[in-house]
């Protein structure tokens, strides 16, 4: 292998790591949303500030005091419909319906 080639090869090698780690965030971004009524709200509610949003509850049934795993997500309002970025946080509005207090 002569220079030139050797040089070429780490020029190829640099561009593809720098373009794999630029698409990093991209593909973060591109996560959908929970699937409301599949899971406790307490999963989804951490799925969404995993994703970098910031999540307002609104209660629509059963009483607060419920602890989120025993509760559901009845929807998910994203008003901004517009990926999280880093520097500003998208708030996201869950809807959820909990039991009864005990």
């Amino acid at each position: 292998m002569t220079a030139k080639s050797g040089n070429v090869l780490v020029w190829l090698a640099a561009v593809g790591a720098t373009a794999s780690i630029a698409a990093a965030p991209i593909a973060a971004a591109d996560m959908p949303l929970p699937t409301p009524g599949a899971g406790p709200a307490s999963e989804a509610i951490d799925q969404l500030q995993a994703q970098g949003f910031n999540v307002s509850i609104n209660w629509l049934e059963g009483h607060p005091n419920v602890p989120l795993r025993e509760c559901r997500i009845t929807s998910i309002n994203n008003p901004s419909s517009s990926p999280v970025s880093s520097s500003e946080l998208s708030t996201v509005y869950v809807d959820v319906a909990c039991p009864n207090a005990k």
